[in-house]
């Protein structure tokens, strides 16, 4: 960080916007939670679990298992619920569903266990920022939906379709991967990291936050190609709480309004 002296005798430091990689950029998301937690009413519903999640595991490991809740209650019992991913498939081919998608024939070997590895980057981003922000289950519609593959009867597909509004309206928070075009690319990697100036009277203790680039959510977020999906709309209406993760900024969107990393509350 670079540090000077104005005429006006005031403390200006230069720096960046934390990046995905940095510890800061993660220890902002856990605030609002934990600010959302204690001053707003997004997240006072009673505890729901879609028919199946994914236990993530600790920080540094690198195999999950598929859950059937029912069969997991005990474990579930103390859990404070589960996070959810809102993402483009792309256009995979029947080569890469057959891989990364739950399948039936894959179906019993992952409720053992199966690896971080065998999965697109965008999926791996939803590991860790659930590991990040301290949860252990996640749910991803292409792991916790048995997924027919061609001529095969699309039966889980059909019931679990059903439940979409409580998986999205009960989660503790929903990831938009909102600038990723596939399942593919990730949402954690930034296309250019923002500065930002901080900046302090003498005689004072605030601080003031002056960002270098605008932010700009409309495009960042309401055009973005995840918003280009038919089952979005759904998704987005029903959470409760959203990080929209774009190639510029990360947003958060709750009951009260939206929020920018750069620490601006958005006018809607």
């Amino acid at each position: 960080m670079n540090f000077f002296r104005t005429s006006q005798q005031s403390c200006i430091n230069l720096s960046e916007i934390p990046s995905t990689e940095n510890s800061l950029y993660f220890a902002l998301l856990r605030q609002w939670f934990r600010e959302c937690d204690k001053s707003h009413r997004c997240n006072r519903k009673a505890l729901f679990w879609p028919t199946r999640v994914i236990f993530v595991g600790g920080p540094d490991s690198i195999e999950l298992e598929l859950w059937e809740t029912k069969l997991k209650q005990r474990e579930l019992s103390n859990a404070d619920g589960y996070t959810a991913l809102s993402h483009c498939w792309g256009n995979p081919t029947d080569e890469e569903k057959q891989r990364f998608c739950t399948t039936r024939e894959n179906y019993e070997r992952r409720l053992k266990r199966f690896s971080m590895n065998d999965l697109p980057k965008t999926f791996k981003d939803a590991i860790r920022v659930t590991r990040e922000l301290g949860k252990q289950y996640l749910w991803i519609d292409a792991l916790c939906i048995i997924q027919p593959m061609q001529e095969e009867e699309d039966s889980d597909w059909k019931r679990e379709a059903g439940r979409m509004a409580d998986v999205f309206g009960r989660a503790y928070c929903t990831f938009a991967a909102s600038s990723a075009k596939s399942w593919k690319e990730g949402f954690l990697e930034r296309e250019s990291t923002p500065c930002y100036v901080q900046a302090q009277q003498k005689y004072s203790r605030r601080w003031k936050y002056i960002c270098d680039d605008v932010n700009d959510f409309e495009n960042d977020v309401d055009a973005g190609p995840i918003n280009q999906r038919a089952w979005v709309l759904q998704e987005r209406v029903l959470s409760r709480r959203t990080i929209h993760f774009t190639k510029r900024y990360t947003y958060w969107e709750c009951g009260q309004g939206v929020w920018c990393e750069n620490l601006k509350r958005l006018q809607r």
